[in-house]
């Protein structure tokens, strides 16, 4: 029997060096967490390649783009474009609503699949892919049921002023009539607010049993020393804006006492051996939401490398929309992601959980359950 062959030959059985899988990154948003993102999903794929999954390893081409809310959208357009124009095979991103709600017509035109997090129902298109980091529906949902199986029953809304705040405020509305909640007073906040204090003021005032904080989240992260202020301390819950909570320390104690969406559940069984592996190749502990989306993200796009019929944008596009049951380290223990022709969405099961911040940390509330 001839000694097995060498590593490097087995994956070269012809001798030649075979070609990186070039997938794009797309960075639209001021990220505290990016060299951790980068770092994951440098980690998943290379785990897929080593697995035999995918049969080329895969290369990252990076463009920092910031757009909307802070700067332009032209800036992460141009970003999809210069990255389509390098060869990438699809991108991951944009990740938030406003930069996705603007790409999404572009992406169409180009023909290269995008995997955004973004929750917004409005984007959408052939080559448009979505692992969502939250639902602006699902979310208004959830914090409905959550505040009326809390005991309350009147409830004070602040919403933004922006394409997303908007879309979570009409959901909400529905969600709460629905729950049988009564929604006491409405205002309003655009991202950067000029007298946030003034529109907490206007809720405490009418006295909600609750507080609840649809949008994007910038201005959430400005409320605790006004509460203070303000003698006002309400339960209070916002929108998937809470993962804000682990890009920094101080904006994980600013948000001290807020309920959430979020994703991350220590009841999946395939949450913490992921961490484990990802600490031990990292040299240091990154335990949240961020590295798990990240990391289902890598597995996803696998998957489509794997099915794609043809390594070309196209052909990724119809590798994708073939994945099914794929199970995801986030969400909760029946959490899977499965896509097909018209169904973009990948994310199925109890993909979004209930989390509150308590003495500087996340503490698991629930899965979703209805009012």
């Amino acid at each position: 029997m001839s000694p097995a062959a060498p590593e490097s030959t087995r994956k070269q059985p012809h001798g030649l060096p075979f070609a990186p899988t070039k997938v794009g990154v797309l960075i639209d948003i001021d990220m505290g967490t990016k060299e951790d993102f980068l770092a994951t999903l440098r980690f998943g794929f290379d785990e897929a390649h080593a697995e035999g999954v995918i049969t080329r390893p895969v290369e990252l081409v990076v463009k920092e783009a910031i757009g909307l809310p802070r700067l332009e959208a032209k800036n992460p357009i141009d970003g999809y474009l210069a990255l389509a124009a390098e060869g990438v095979l699809c991108v991951i991103g944009p990740l938030i609503t406003d930069n996705s709600i603007a790409l999404a017509p572009v992406i169409d035109r180009t023909g290269v699949p995008a995997v955004t997090w973004t929750g917004t129902d409005r984007y959408h298109g052939q080559y448009c892919f979505n692992l969502g980091n939250g639902g602006l529906a699902e979310e208004a949902a959830m914090m409905a049921a959550w505040i009326r199986r809390s005991g309350h029953r009147t409830v004070g809304m602040i919403h933004e002023i922006s394409p997303g705040g908007v879309e979570y405020a009409s959901n909400f509305r529905y969600y709460a009539a629905r729950a049988g909640l009564d929604v006491l007073i409405e205002a309003y906040t655009t991202q950067v607010p000029d007298d946030l204090e003034g529109v907490l003021r206007k809720i405490r005032d009418q006295q909600p049993d609750c507080l609840a904080y649809l949008g994007y989240g910038y201005p959430t992260i400005l409320m605790a020393p006004m509460f203070r202020s303000l003698g006002w301390d309400p339960p209070r819950i916002m929108t998937s804006a809470f993962q804000f909570c682990y890009a920094k320390p101080e904006w994980m104690a600013a948000l001290e006492g807020w309920y959430g969406i979020d994703q991350m559940c220590e009841d999946n069984p395939r949450l913490r051996p992921m961490l484990d592996r990802f600490a031990a190749h990292l040299g240091k502990r990154r335990d949240h939401t961020v590295t798990a989306l990240s990391y289902d993200t890598t597995r996803l796009i696998a998957e489509g490398l794997a099915r794609a019929p043809l390594l070309t944008p196209a052909g990724v596009k119809d590798g994708l929309e073939r994945v099914r049951m794929l199970p995801a380290v986030n969400g909760g223990p029946r959490t899977h992601m499965s896509l097909g022709p018209y169904d973009h969405k990948a994310y199925k099961g109890d993909w979004l959980v209930i989390r509150r911040i308590e003495g500087g940390k996340t503490v698991f509330v629930g899965l979703h359950e209805p009012a």
